[in-house]
């Protein structure tokens, strides 16, 4: 069960982990700052890549949180390693190759707020070729 302040804007913990994805994060990244929902943190797992990826995370504010695996690790684990470094009352995971719609967490806080009892929220999603276009 999670427990949600409805008068207070709850912290969010965003879930990045990234191994070489630096063609699509940025895009990723943009995504999180056009959310609706604006009480947010970013925790970018470099999982040890040798691309652009920590580059490409210093040209955010400090909303974003940069943390880089001294080695690399299979998803679960970093993962595991990235959430030990959340502050938020909820996470919430988005891969580095990935986009969200701008309601998306205002929506899911939503369902939180009205349903105590709820544990975990997820929802459907749109696949979306390399420009963007809806697929499927």
């Amino acid at each position: 069960m999670v427990l949600i302040n409805k008068k207070k804007k709850c912290l969010i913990s965003i879930i990045i982990n990234c191994y070489n994805g630096e063609k699509y994060l940025k895009h990723a990244i943009d995504s999180i700052y056009k959310q609706t929902y604006e009480n947010w943190e970013i925790i970018l797992w470099d999982n040890n890549s040798y691309d652009n990826t920590q580059k490409i995370s210093k040209n955010y504010d400090k909303k974003l949180k940069y943390f880089k695996s001294k080695v690399n690790t299979i998803l679960g684990v970093a993962r595991v390693n990235a959430v030990k470094q959340a502050s938020g009352e909820l996470l919430a995971f988005l891969d580095c190759d990935d986009v969200w719609l701008p309601e998306k967490l205002e929506q899911q806080v939503l369902c939180f707020q009205k349903n105590p009892k709820v544990g975990i929220v997820y929802s459907k999603a749109n696949i979306i070729d390399s420009n963007g276009k809806v697929i499927g």
